[in-house]
Parts: C-alpha cells; structure tokens; sequence
C-alpha cells in the first residue's frame, strides 16, 4: 500500500503521462521525415496550433482507431498510447518485445525469444498454448493463429514494425468491436496508405553487432484514382547470446529478416473505395536459448520428485556452472546451447482486402476480406544446460557424447512447428440517426483457422542422448536410460488444430446533449476449437530401444458468450473529458495436444472492468495534455499455466482456470510543452493484481499422467501472488529538444527517453526464490540533423539502452521442480545510425 501511495502521489504531482500522445499519428498518412526527431515515446517538434474550446490550448491533434472510426485520441474513453513511424524508427522497435519496454502496463512473455514473444496487459497473460489475451490487429485484421506445441502466431513478429503510419496500444478488453474476444487489450498496426503524391525514401541503418538494415518506400500514384506503395524492409544483426559450446551457431538471439507489403488504393467512384495489402515476412534467425544460472542444493526431501531430480541433476548442475567459471565463460550473455539447428524461422503471407461504401452521408458499409498463412519453425535448448547423466555426481552413461537433457526442442525432420492458414471476413455498418444524435455500428464476424498438415516438433527430456540425432529419424536417435524409460525419452509430436471464431456485434453512442454522452455496446460470440494429436513416445534400457508406444488424442471444446460494453462520458470542451464505464469480457477456452487426455482442454476465462478516467488538454504558457485512469478488474476462471512431467508426455505444461483473479491499478500520461523548442512527456502505470482463488489440480494430473505426474504439478502462480507479467510499477519519461538553427542549416533535434519497469512475477513464489524478475531501468538517446544543408538528406544516430542494463526476462520457475533455474536475458546496448534520402 505504501508504494501505491509513493507512486501515485509522486505521479500525480508531476502529471505524468504518455509520450507518444503528442505525434502526429493520422492512420493511412505518409510518415514525416527524419526532420522531426523523435525518441521512443517522446514528441517531436512544436506542434501545429488546433482550435479548441475554451481551454486556449495550441496542441497537434492525435488521430485514432480504437473506436473502428478515425477520431481524435482525447475524445474516445480507452486509456491508449501511440507511437508514430519516427518514434518507432529511433527506439530501433523491430518486433513486439521492443515496444513493450517503453509502454507502461504492457509486458511481453518472452520463453521462446523476443521473435515469438506475446503480450501482457494489466497482468492479462497469453500462457503457452493459450489464444492471445491481447490481440495484434494489421489494418484491422487479427493476426493469424499458430500451432499450440509452442508460442507462435498471434502476435507482431519480426517483419511488422515498419512504414506504419502509427501503433495504437488499447489497454483493457476490447471485446465488443473488435473482431476477437480478447481479455487484456490490442495492439493496432497502421500501415501507411497510398497517397497522392509521388515521392518515397531509401535508408540504410548500422550499428553494433554488425547490425545492417535496409528501408525502402515508393508510392506512385498511377492516375488520380489509383495509387499504390511499394515498402521493404531487410534487417540482419548478429546475436548478443554467445553460445559457449561450438556446437551449432556460436551467437544466438540474431535477427534476419525480409519484409515487403504492396498496397493498392482505387477510388473506383465518388462513394466506393477498395484498399488491397499484400504482405510477406520471411524471418530466420538462430533463436533464442535460456540460460542455467542457479542451481538447488537442498535436494534432501520427503518430496519424491523433487529428491529424485536433486539425485540426478543438482551436482551436474553446479558442476556446469562451476566448468563455466573457470574457463571465464560465466558471463552475463554466455550460455550453453548444445542443439545442431538453433532457429526461429518464421514465414508469412497475408492479403487483406477493404471495400467501403459511403452509401449516404450517414451510412456506411465496410467488407473486410483476408487470407493468412504461417509457417514456422523452431529449435532451442529450453534449459541450457549441459549434464551427463549421474546417480549422486557419478556418471552413469559409458558414451560421453550423450547428455542427460531435461528439455530440449528440436525441429522434426519431415514437419514445421507451424503450417496454419487463416481466413477472416467481417461485414460492418457505421451510421448516425436522428441529425446525429446516435452514432452507431453494427457487423458480423467470422474466422477460421485451420492446418495444412501436420505440426509439431522433436523433444526430450529426463534422458540421455546425443542431441544431434534427434533432429533426424527415430531410427537414428542415440539415447541411454538406466531407468528403462520409467519417466524420460524422446517425444516425436504430430499436431493439427483448427479454431472456428463468429461473432456479431453492435455498438452505439447517444449524444444526449453537446456535452453528455452515453454509449452501449454487446457482442456475441461462439468460438469451436478442436485438435488431433499423435504422441509418439521412445524409450530406452540402457542403450537398448524399447517398443515405441504412442498417445492419440482428439480433443474439442466450445464457448459462447456475450460481451459487451456500458460507458457514460462529459465532454465540457474539445479535447477534454471525464467517463465512467463497465466492460464484460472473454477469451475462449481452447485444447493443448502437448498434455495428457484429462488435463487437455480448458475453458473460457471472464472479466468484468469497471474504469474512470479523465482526458485533459490546456493552454497558457505551457500547453499540455494529462490524462488518468482508475481501474478494477474482477476475474473469474483465468487461464494459467501448469507444468508437470508424466512418461506420455515428458515434461510438459498445460492451462487450467484459476478460480479467481483481482486486478486494480492506476494509469497517468502527460504532455508539457515547456517552451517552442522543449517538450516533456509522462507516464506511468501501477498495478496490484493478485490470484484469490485456485482449486488444487494434483489429483486431476494424476488421473491423467499418473503419479509421477501428480508428484511434479508446479503452478506459475500461488494464491497470494502477483499475476505474471504484471509489473507492480513501470513509468516512462521523455524530452525532446529541437537547437535553434537557421533554416538553410537544418534541422538539428535531441531526445532522451528514460524508461523503468519493476519486478514482475515469472514464476510462482513455491517454485523457488527466482520466481520474480528484478527491476530494470533503459535509457534511450539520439540526436538528428535533418535536411542538412537544406538537402533531401537526413542523418540520425541511436543508442538503446547506452547504459547496457543487464536484465532478465523470463525465469524457468524449476528450481524446486528440477534442482535448477534457467532465465532468458534482455538486450544489451545497441549504438547505431541512420542515413536517409527523401525524394
């Protein structure tokens, strides 16, 4: 309670609050140049005068679509941050890990690297194997599905964050608009649209770890009516992971990319208009692995599981660490990757198709047409570790190119981890009625996901083997277990699963009066998931190969429900307002072929939100913004995350539905004009979330796994905890200062952006005493000369993180389980530049 009072007295006599709000973020307009600096999260040069009511302020007007309409940012009741194409450009933002670091309240699970990571917001966590609890929208089209063996698909991989005219993060559930139920929020990616001018820009980026990016946009406008724009993005950087072991690549966490988007614009009369983006991403970079950085010695238990893992895996453990230490291989980035093929390869196609009609000036018809395809592939040594197989620190294995493995993923020879299509149609009505007394919309939803084959990988686990071989065919695999398989071996996973997604919806806002406003919105939605799964088990004595023996499993599930949305809002003048709403929301329940039958399906979670908040803009000597929220959050059956190991399916986790969850906090942003040249940005978050309730789950995995299964059952969180991903405070501060230069010398800017984000929970307080990340704190510079010379030329230089913070982002929570602890790591510094020419 103190630090709520600390936080929230401090913010309030500062007036955070956020940064992004001030740049000019009109969806569908050709990012400005580099004349504008403009940090992550800080505003860029003075702002053009905009009329308003009363107030006197002299503000840029922010242009959003969280409501499914264009309308200015301080006018629509959701608590949102903004970022804009220089903004994104100048914090070297490549995928959604980047953006959650300057975004109070948003928080990404990163386990299978920043490539595949997911979004948390308010403590709304996507958990592996479970659909996004915030949903990642590119011009209104959700992102496509992934298979559930592991984290892909359903968010903004590498390949997204380029030519957008903005990123819109909407905080809380978006439920009723938006085409899927989501609990936590969404992301809104905005691409630029074809405009009418000619013109474009090349840029080319390099920086430390030989990072080497190429940007290239040209839009031509081909007749008055049609215009198209052509953008490609290329990225290569090396890894900051160094992989001690000469096995596979020597530097993991790289990134190597391929984007373009082509979009079409066609006037095709005065009313109809159709908007076509055809897509393609084609990532490939050496992944991620975590990192074995603790080790359990108080293994001597009554715990049987627990005593048995300490036997095995407790003195290897120190014995790495210790080998590590003494070769001066112990760094903060050095780890253990003993995989052939380290990947994350991701590969996707999309085409989205807009038709919209102005029927009338008061109606509106909008179809929503898309086809996506992911294809994704992944190899990564979950632990990081490196054991040979032993009974109290003596090995036991005769042949010492086998290690004991407690996980490892591994890609299948003859399928993806991902091969998914996805289809999306939606059609919708915007009008007014009564001389625009009501402004409504109305549609009807539908997706379907679905698999071309085959999914799944390669895994083992609790066994020993020559990891190279289990890349290739069972055949092949060299593995050793004294324990004849009584609990480890190889997993070989064929996966199919198909979602089914319908909804319809209406939404409307009564203008009581000028001032008063009050809206309604309902939503309901039936959600069909279903899956194939083949487990095929491979077993040892000794050295010798048992029979195979194999699981099938066909589990479905089915959800439907209403959601919606109740809002009162006050807007006494333009650009300021006071509302009060409740919202409903639902995430589906869905199926995990990587469990056990029993434990293999989940259902619905549901969450009521009730949230004031006020949106201010002033005038005098110094313009400004400030903007806060106040929300509650009561949450029933939330989706959480599980682990256990069981002979059938290894180790392994699945979801269940916690009986209740609390989720409060608070949310703050300002904007300062301080002088024409000075600016000041804002913001903060501070949340309290914690899990009431939870129904003990040991007897139902051991109905389904058996006793070992029942034995290692380790929730991600225990009733009294923090809910993961739900950092208890987080703020951003940014300044941004233009020098005064004449006009032919150019334009001359500088920013600092400072950003915190604290402890947050990664694993559960009984897993051991790694389960909360430490704080950390990332400061950002750049400095850009624009126009130099009065040129078409402009130059920016960068530094991410300049103080080189080094901080974790993922925690295993095995130190009680397994006898040791493993973790991913963030980012180091990264100093670059940026060479532009506008034409």
């Amino acid at each position: 309670m103190n630090a709520w009072k600390s936080v929230l007295g401090t913010g309030l006599a500062v007036a955070l609050g956020s940064p992004a709000l001030q740049a000019q973020s009109t969806a569908g307009e050709d990012p400005a140049p580099l004349n504008t600096i403009a940090v992550p999260q800080a505003p860029p040069p003075p702002p053009t005068p905009s009329t308003t009511r009363d107030t006197g302020a002299k503000l840029e007007e922010v242009i959003v679509s969280a409501q499914r309409r264009d309308e200015s940012a301080q006018e629509v009741p959701i608590s949102i941050t903004v970022f804009d194409a220089k903004q994104l450009a100048n914090a070297n933002i490549t995928n959604s890990s980047d953006l959650a670091a300057y975004t109070p309240s948003l928080s990404t699970n990163q386990r299978f690297g920043a490539d595949n990571a997911t979004f948390s917001i308010r403590g709304f966590t996507q958990e592996l194997r479970t659909t996004s609890s915030v949903a990642i929208y590119m011009a209104e089209v959700v992102a496509p599905r992934g298979q559930s063996s592991q984290t892909s698909g359903d968010g903004a991989g590498p390949g997204s964050m380029f030519d957008l005219a903005n990123v819109q993060v909407l905080k809380g559930p978006q439920g009723t608009l938006f085409g899927r139920n989501t609990t936590g929020g969404a992301v809104l990616l905005v691409p630029n649209k074809p405009s009418n001018e000619f013109g474009g820009y090349l840029e080319l980026t390099g920086g430390e770890w030989d990072a080497r990016r190429a940007q290239g946009v040209i839009n031509v406008p081909v007749t008055e009516h049609f215009k198209t724009r052509l953008a490609i993005d290329r990225n290569v950087r090396d890894g900051y992971l160094r992989n001690i072991t000469d096995i596979g690549a020597d530097h993991l966490g790289s990134t190597d990319y391929l984007a373009g988007r082509f979009s079409m614009l066609w006037d095709i009369g005065e009313a109809l208009q159709n908007y076509t983006i055809v897509s393609y991403i084609d990532s490939d970079s050496t992944g991620y692995s975590s990192q074995l950085y603790a080790c359990n010695p108080n293994t001597v238990t009554s715990d049987f599981f627990l005593a048995f893992s300490g036997l095995l895996q407790a003195q290897p453990c120190q014995q790495q660490l210790d080998r590590q230490k003494a070769a001066g291989q112990d760094g903060f980035y050095d780890l253990v990757s003993t995989i052939k093929t380290p990947v994350t390869a991701i590969k996707e196609k999309r085409l989205i198709n807009t038709l919209s009609w102005d029927i009338n000036d008061d109606l509106k018809l909008k179809n929503i047409l898309a086809y996506a395809h992911l294809h994704t592939e992944n190899g990564s040594d979950i632990f990081g570790t490196q054991f040979r197989y032993s009974l109290a620190g003596v090995p036991i294995d005769p042949n010492p190119a086998r290690e004991f493995k407690t996980g490892i993923s591994v890609p299948n020879p003859d399928i993806p981890v991902t091969s998914q299509k996805t289809y999306v149609a939606e059609l919708q009505l915007q009008g007014s009625s009564f001389d625009h007394a009501l402004e409504w919309q109305t549609g009807v939803y539908y997706e379907h996901s679905l698999p071309d084959g085959f999914s799944g990988n390669n895994s083992a686990g609790l066994v020993s083997c020559e990891v190279a071989t289990i890349e290739g065919a069972p055949s092949g695999f060299n593995c050793y277990d004294p324990l004849a398989g009584a609990v480890g071996g190889v997993l070989v996973q064929h996966y199919k699963t198909e979602y089914l997604n319908r909804a319809v919806y209406s939404q409307t806002t009564w203008h009581i009066t000028d001032e008063f406003n009050l809206t309604g919105g309902l939503r309901y939605t039936w959600d069909h998931t279903e899956g194939y799964g083949i487990k095929t088990r491979y077993a040892w004595a000794l050295a010798t190969p048992l029979a195979p023996t194999e699981q099938i499993s066909s589990p479905h599930t089915s959800s439907k429900a209403p959601t919606g949305v109740l809002e009162f809002d006050y807007k006494p003048f333009r650009g300021n307002m006071a509302y009060a709403k409740y919202v409903r929301g639902y995430r589906q329940g869905s199926v995990i072929l990587a469990a056990d039958p029993g434990v293999d399906t989940f259902k619905p979670e549901r969450v009521d939100t009730y949230e004031v908040g006020i949106k201010t803009q002033f005038g005098g000597p110094v313009p400004g913004r400030f903007n806060l929220s106040v929300f509650y959050n009561d949450f029933t059956d939330q989706q959480l995350q599980l682990g256990y190991v069981s002979p059938t399916a290894l180790q392994t986790t699945t979801i269940v539905n916690a009986g209740k969850s609390r989720i409060k906090g608070i949310e703050g942003e300002a904007y300062f004009q301080l002088l024409d040249s000075l600016s000041l940005a804002l913001s903060f978050s501070l949340l309290d979330t914690k899990l009431l309730e939870q129904e003990d789950q040991t007897a139902r995995v051991r109905d389904a796994g058996g006793p070992i299964a029942g034995f290692s059952v380790t929730p991600i969180a225990d009733v009294g905890d923090e809910l993961p991903y739900a950092p208890k405070q987080s703020y951003v501060a940014s300044l941004s200062w233009r020098v005064p230069t004449a006009a032919e010398i150019g334009d001359i800017d500088a920013g600092v952006t400072y950003s915190y984000i604290g402890r947050q929970r990664s694993a559960a307080s009984s897993s051991g005493p790694y389960g909360l990340l430490d704080a950390f704190s990332l400061l950002n510079l750049n400095l850009s000369w624009s126009h130099i010379l009065a040129s078409p030329i402009d130059f920016v230089m960068f530094g991410t993180n300049v103080l080189n913070e080094k901080y974790t982002t993922y925690t295993s929570g095995t130190y009680n389980l397994l006898a040791f602890e493993s973790r991913v790591v963030g980012a180091p510094r990264m100093i670059g530049a940026r060479l532009r020419y506008n034409f």
